[in-house]
């Protein structure tokens, strides 16, 4: 009995030095940071329309709406669309007709039809699990967007009308991915063309499973 207690410990540490590994998580909300874009495997920006090509953010603010931070498009004072948001804190800051949870980021598209992005691009090769939710957070409109999930850019994995606020709708998919495979997180304006009222709120993780 002393030999297998002696054994087991190793063993049990390796496992779990080897699970911890093994389950590599990237969270949209919690990885968010304005020093830098991209930010290691995040990128944030706009495309001028679906299946276009990422242009980045060189905008950031976090002065502008005490407890956000944005990356944007910059239209002067504190005006910039498209844009992503962090809720900087953890209670829900409203704005406007918006009330952004502390556990969604906030892509906004722009006036001319531009898409905002949240783009995860994977490290390594292997199997990954992605899971999310995607919501309204304008409860006055009320929210009418569409959210995207492509993958390179090009394939659609995953459309879902946002028409209405809360109830997070959620999202999940495995996907066996190359070094640089990318995946985008994306809203638009929805079917009326307009961005007004079409707050809406995204969060998701990305977990490599082998």
């Amino acid at each position: 009995m002393k030999l297998i207690k002696k054994l087991s410990v190793p063993i049990t540490l390796s496992l779990l030095l080897s699970l911890a590994a093994f389950a590599q998580t990237y969270d949209a909300v919690k990885d968010f940071s304005i020093a830098s874009n991209p930010n290691g495997v995040w990128s944030y920006g706009y495309l001028t329309k679906l299946r276009t090509p990422l242009i980045l953010y060189t905008w950031s603010d976090n002065q502008c709406l005490p407890g956000m931070s944005w990356w944007g498009v910059y239209l002067g004072g504190c005006n910039a669309m498209p844009v992503v948001g962090h809720n900087d804190t953890d209670q829900t800051i409203c704005w406007l007709t918006n009330c952004l949870p502390p556990e969604f980021l906030m892509p906004q598209a722009g006036w001319n039809g531009e898409v905002s992005v949240v783009r995860w691009t994977a490290p390594s090769s292997g199997t990954y699990l992605v899971r999310g939710a995607v919501m309204g957070i304008d409860c006055h409109y009320p929210t009418t967007s569409n959210f995207h999930v492509m993958y390179n850019t090009i394939k659609q994995l995953l459309r879902v009308v946002v028409d209405g606020c809360g109830s997070p709708l959620s999202f999940k998919h495995r996907l066996v991915l190359a070094a640089g495979d990318t995946l985008d997180f994306v809203v638009d304006s929805g079917n009326d063309g307009s961005p007004v009222g079409d707050g809406t709120g995204i969060r998701f993780r990305v977990i490599k499973i082998n």
